[in-house]
């Protein structure tokens, strides 16, 4: 696009705001020429008080600085920010909840679309749908939803953003029995890269590209829409604690919890979390009652363990926030463990990666693996959405927490040799919302056979790669 066509259109854009047209030397990039537009969006300089607070994101590791801040407040402040990018040759990323592993909602001298301040919501009782803007936080839609006593389908972490789990496809406590959040999804609006507001009522493409192919890479979600349903009446959890481990105990630990979970029910999920001296498996259940597979289940598991948690039951919303998680940016560096079928795909490098995780100086070190299956995989049509791994029964994800800056070059040393391992075992398939900006072959790792669909996507709505990350979808 050249400069003269995005003049054009940023003025086109401009008088229908009735904002005053600058100068095109003004547009050009000037600090005294930035926008600030009431009720709109308004602009920040690294130099400006407010500039930290709405750089920061959840993981502290990453230092990224962009060169500008475009604090959003409506949609029309969204299409403005990018025509104004456009019209400066400034690299955009995208802010809503700050939770990705990765920090590629920050970058280095370009803008930054900060959307946390767009973050209302509403529940329609006619159709029980749910409308949200994308700063939302799950942890208030959870809260929102529960007095209607409804919900949509996600994971705990009361922090992370709506948009942004939706977007990269998003699981949790109620994916085996109600499928993926983007599941759920029903609508969305988008900011394309050329500063069109879109509406996938009018293009079915973007919705299918929206559950879970387009964090950060195609378009600038500015409202989601979803079908809810019904909570349960309560919300059970159990907890199961091994320790005195040694790597032979741990791959029989692990090789059971694989055997058990293929009778798992649909309303339970499960989470086997290793760390370096012990091992929790825990196990949720939205059911009134345990069924006997569960009560199978729960009595295999409880025979050698050092610890065991009965049942905790709780009302629905009481139950959702005990695992509500941190919300203080920590430092971290957290990937995808890959996607498994069974204990088979792990179970050659398992004894070793336990072995490196006791032998690491950085303590707080964790393996988890999560229950998919259910819903994820036969409750929804493989081509309903861009995310491609319904089959798989399992996920795992590798964490390392540490509390000072100057372990940041360990951590990701020690990240980066669990993943070598990993791949020489032959896992390849990874989690878009769990990035590891190391992986190699990470367009199909995400994405498989959705990427080529998504690249004739991004042709028609960003030609010109505006909204951009190290791994954003690439034309």
């Amino acid at each position: 696009m050249s400069s003269l066509t995005r003049r054009e259109a940023l003025k086109t854009l401009l008088t229908a705001l009735a904002i005053p047209i600058a100068s095109q030397a003004e547009w050009a990039f000037a600090e005294s020429s930035l926008p600030q537009i009431a009720g709109q969006l308004y602009f920040l300089k690294p130099t400006d008080a407010d500039y930290a607070q709405r750089r920061q994101i959840f993981n502290k590791r990453i230092g990224l600085m962009p060169r500008l801040i475009a604090v959003c407040l409506s949609d029309k402040g969204v299409q403005t920010a990018i025509q104004y990018a456009a019209a400066n040759n400034l690299p955009v990323s995208v802010k809503s909840g700050g939770h990705c592993f990765e920090g590629y909602s920050l970058n280095n001298n370009g803008l930054l679309i900060d959307l946390s301040l767009l973050k209302s919501f509403k529940y329609a009782t006619t159709d029980k749908s749910f409308t949200t803007r994308p700063g939302a936080k799950l942890g208030d839609v959870y809260a929102y939803l529960a007095q209607f006593k409804r919900l949509i389908p996600a994971g705990s972490c009361a922090g992370v953003g709506v948009a942004g789990l939706t977007l990269g496809g998003g699981y949790g406590f109620f994916a085996r029995q109600l499928g993926l959040t983007c599941d759920s999804l029903t609508r969305v609006k988008l900011v394309d890269g050329q500063g069109k507001l879109l509406d996938s009522k009018d293009n079915a493409e973007l919705l299918w590209a929206c559950k879970g192919g387009n964090n950060g890479s195609l378009g600038i979600v500015t409202e989601l829409q979803f079908k809810t349903h019904p909570t349960p009446a309560n919300f059970t959890h159990y907890r199961f604690k091994y320790r005195s481990l040694t790597a032979n105990k741990v791959s029989a630990l692990a090789e059971r919890w694989f055997s058990l979970m293929p009778n798992l029910p649909t309303t339970c999920y499960s989470s086997w979390v290793l760390g370096p001296t012990q091992l929790t498996i825990l196990i949720t259940d939205m059911a009134e009652r345990s069924s006997p597979p569960l009560q199978t289940i729960l009595r295999q598991l409880g025979k050698d363990a050092s610890t065991v948690q009965g049942a905790q039951k709780d009302e629905f919303l009481r139950g959702i926030q005990r695992f509500r998680g941190g919300t203080e940016p920590m430092y971290f560096k957290n990937v995808s463990a890959g996607y498994y079928n069974s204990y088979t795909d792990i179970k050659a490098v398992l004894p070793s990666l336990f072995m490196q995780m006791q032998a690491s100086p950085l303590k707080q070190n964790l393996l988890q693996i999560n229950t998919l299956g259910g819903a994820i995989r036969d409750g929804f049509r493989a081509d309903s959405a861009a995310y491609p791994h319904r089959n798989y029964a399992y996920l795992g994800e590798f964490q390392v927490y540490y509390q000072r800056s100057s372990d940041t070059a360990k951590a990701e040393f020690f990240v980066n040799q669990v993943q070598q391992q990993l791949t020489q075992a032959g896992i390849k398939a990874h989690y878009a919302n769990y990035p590891d900006i190391g992986l190699k072959n990470w367009p199909q790792a995400y994405y498989a056979d959705s990427y080529p669909r998504l690249q004739a996507l991004k042709r028609k709505l960003d030609p010109n790669n505006l909204i951009q990350h190290p791994q954003s979808i690439r034309s």
